[in-house]
């Protein structure tokens, strides 16, 4: 997809015979290509290929954090006949966003074609009392992937990292307070 944009990007500059200002041109293409951050939010945003719609997804990948959940994740986008979505969606466990309805749910999916298996990550949702039922209630045969790690580990994981992101922080967080 990358090449596709730079080539369309370097034939279109092209074609114009004028620098590019700002890189306006670039972000047209991206959004005529449905090319965002990696928000879902943006989906919505999105130019729908031809043969395609938005799945209410068969398979939900849930688990702890730290667990492994998003690097399962990657390894099955790669995969031609599944597309996943771009981020933690918490619709099955946070309120604020369940009462907004099953549609603004589908809404946050990615485009699919009939054969293509739509796959949601939220780890949330294995803590969640609430997420069981109301994915039932969704789809009784939906796929529920659980994804779980040797505790000892996970906990080094997540304390390294909560440890790491407050080293990390800290000298951003004082240097701004010296600066008001």
């Amino acid at each position: 997809m990358a090449f596709l944009l730079v080539s369309a990007y370097l034939l279109l500059t092209h074609a114009q015979g004028a620098p590019v200002e700002n890189g306006a041109l670039l972000e047209t293409l991206k959004s005529q290509v449905g090319l965002f951050s990696n928000k879902s939010e943006h989906y919505s945003a999105q130019v729908r290929p031809p043969g395609t719609s938005r799945q209410i997804p068969q398979t939900i990948i849930i688990g702890v954090r730290k667990g492994g959940t998003r690097a399962l994740l990657e390894m099955l986008d790669i995969h031609p006949n599944i597309v996943v979505a771009a981020t933690e969606v918490h619709f099955f466990d946070w309120d604020e966003n369940y009462v907004k309805g099953i549609d603004w749910y589908r809404n946050l999916m990615p485009f699919s074609y009939g054969n293509q298996i739509t796959i949601e990550k939220t780890p949330g949702y294995f803590t969640s009392p609430q997420a069981p039922g109301r994915i039932h209630d969704m789809n009784s045969s939906i796929k529920l992937l659980l994804i779980l790690r040797d505790p000892t580990e996970r906990v080094i994981s997540d304390y390294t990292q909560v440890y790491y992101n407050r080293v990390e922080i800290a000298p951003i967080n004082k240097s701004s307070s010296l600066i008001c």
